[in-house]
Formats: C-alpha cells, sequence, structure tokens
C-alpha cells in the first residue's frame, strides 16, 4: 500500500483537530462571553463556510490534475497554494468557534506552519516536475496571499467525479468540525460536565 505525499499532512492536521476537540471538552475557554461571543462564533461560522465553499470552488482547477499538470488558471493564477490558505481561513474559524483566544491564535498558526511545510515539499516536487515552467509560474504567482490582478478564469474545467466526491467530504469536514465544536460549547456551558482547567 503506498503513501500519498499529502498523508503526513492530513494526519497531522487530524491530530491537531483532535487535539482541539479534547482541549475544548477539557477547559474552560470562553475568552469570550455575551456579545463578543455571540460575534467569534457567527465570525467562524462564516469563515468556516468561506473555507468550505473555496476548497470546493478550488478543487473544481485541481481535482485529478495535481500530478499531470501545473495548474495555473482560475484560483491558481491568484496565489500557488489556494487549498492551504482555505484551509488557515477554516482554522481561524474553528478558533473563533471555540471562544478561546489563546485557541483562536495558535489554532490558525498550527494548521499555518503544517501547510507551509506540505507546500515547500510540493513546490520542491512540482520544481523537479515541471522545472523552467514552474520557476516563471512560482516567479509571477505568489505561494499563499493571493493577487487579485491575475484574475483569470477558463471557459470550462473537466472534473472527474470519483475525485470531487472526496473533496466534497474533505472540504465538509470543516462543517463537521464546527459542529462539534459548538456542540460541545454548548453542553459544557449547560453543565454538562466541568472544566478541568482555564484556558484564556
Amino acid at each position: 500500500m503506498t503513501t500519498s505525499g499529502s498523508t503526513p499532512r492530513i494526519r497531522l492536521t487530524q491530530a491537531l483537530y483532535l487535539l482541539v476537540l479534547a482541549l475544548v471538552v477539557a477547559s474552560d475557554g470562553r475568552s469570550l462571553r455575551g456579545g463578543p461571543a455571540i460575534f467569534a462564533q457567527s465570525a467562524g461560522f462564516l469563515l468556516v463556510v468561506l473555507a468550505v465553499l473555496a476548497r470546493l470552488w478550488i478543487t473544481l482547477f485541481i481535482a485529478g490534475r495535481k500530478d499531470e499538470q501545473l495548474v495555473r488558471e482560475g484560483p491558481f493564477a491568484l496565489c500557488r497554494h489556494p487549498l492551504y490558505l482555505a484551509s488557515i481561513v477554516g482554522a481561524l474559524g474553528i478558533g473563533l468557534t471555540t471562544l478561546s483566544l489563546a485557541m483562536t491564535v495558535a489554532i490558525p498558526l498550527a494548521v499555518g506552519a503544517i501547510v507551509i511545510a506540505a507546500a515547500r515539499r510540493e513546490d520542491d516536487a512540482l520544481l523537479a516536475a515541471h522545472g523552467d515552467s514552474w520557476r516563471q509560474y512560482r516567479a509571477a504567482v505568489p505561494a499563499f496571499w493571493p493577487d487579485w490582478s491575475r484574475r483569470r478564469m477558463p471557459e470550462s474545467v473537466i472534473v472527474p467525479l470519483r475525485i470531487y466526491r472526496k473533496a466534497i467530504l474533505d472540504a465538509a469536514s470543516f462543517l463537521g468540525l464546527w459542529l462539534l465544536v459548538l456542540l460541545l460549547e454548548g453542553l459544557k456551558a449547560g453543565g454538562a460536565w466541568r472544566a478541568f482547567f482555564n484556558l484564556p
């Protein structure tokens, strides 16, 4: 059985989010209460939805072509790693939903560190596969921060449904995680169990 190059990143991210759920269960991390808490959870939801929609849109352009072609259109004209940028946005949304200032900062930073390391490995692989074409692309397109002046949309894209189904599940996992965090926070606030420690 072969291991995909993305497997370590996926496993690290899954472990991180399991840790987040454990911290939500065990800690009283409600730094935000009242109006600020409502605002934080609403903003968290919007960021998670944005991340889900962005990942679905981005996957239209990359699904089934990532290893064979150098994709430079659609979101890949704006930045080289738009899927990873969407992951960081979703991580910020999850962090806000916890109502903990510490987790709001720590979660996107941890996800950012994971995806930056993965992006460097991908850049090396793309350089080996595409040489000068990749060098020109790297020189023109930022890694993460989108350059909106570079918008380029093709007339159409062909998406293998088998691969896109997996992408839908992957993107929807952000919503599932958001719901779990919200449910656990609600149960804890309702007195279902007591927190073991405080988290700012």
